[in-house]
């Protein structure tokens, strides 16, 4: 096991000598940028299969210092939580096999799979006027995640959110910072500068 640490809106090279790359912890999501191919998003229990990547780019996009460790091997590891989980709303059993009792406020132990995004979809940049809303990008049930970076010129904010996103809601992405969305809902941006306008790039990870 290895750790790198990353300064807030700063990058760094890891180097890949082993054909997979094993994110074992993470402070918070980053970027992945492999030479030749764009970037993924980088988080907790992904792996990377890196054929003929010698080496890949941390990019930590935040205001907070990024501690990641990590692991590099040429077998393919497949990351399982098998264990007692705390479910804060109700857990609705729909069926159960007959030769098990359940009672009410029992523990349930359940297997639970992780699923990572297979394809990468690099869309066109979004210019935003300011004052303005505008559509980043259509629902999709077969998206995994998305990546938002404000490229914007100028140091400009731009909210992020549903259809009534405006200058008073939705997640702020600060000029320079990113956005990772984990949902396949339709996504809206708005520009809160006076004045100038903003650019919002825009990475698509599909299932």
């Amino acid at each position: 096991m290895s750790k790198i640490s990353v300064q807030p809106h700063s990058n760094a090279q890891l180097q890949t000598p082993a054909k997979f790359l094993s994110i074992l912890d993470a402070s918070h999501t980053f970027i992945i940028t492999v030479p030749d191919n764009g970037d993924v998003v980088g988080a907790t229990g992904r792996q990377y299969e890196l054929d003929n990547v010698n080496y890949v780019i941390v990019d930590n996009p935040s205001d907070d210092v990024l501690e990641i460790e990590f692991e590099r091997s040429n077998i393919r590891i497949t990351a399982i939580a098998d264990g007692n989980v705390k479910v804060v709303n109700k857990l609705k059993i729909d069926s159960i096999d007959d030769e098990v009792n359940v009672k009410i406020n029992d523990e349930v132990k359940v297997l639970s799979r992780s699923e990572v995004g297979l394809g990468l979809d690099s869309l066109d940049d979004i210019d935003i006027e300011p004052q303005q809303s505008k559509k980043v990008i259509n629902a999709n049930p077969n998206r995994k995640e998305l990546i938002l970076q404000n490229t914007s010129a100028n140091p400009v904010e731009i909210r992020v959110g549903g259809v009534n996103v405006g200058q008073r809601n939705g997640g702020i992405i600060k000029a320079g910072g990113a956005l990772g969305l984990s949902n396949g809902a339709a996504v809206y941006a708005f520009n809160t500068d006076q004045s100038y306008s903003a650019k919002l790039s825009i990475i698509e990870v599909l299932l």
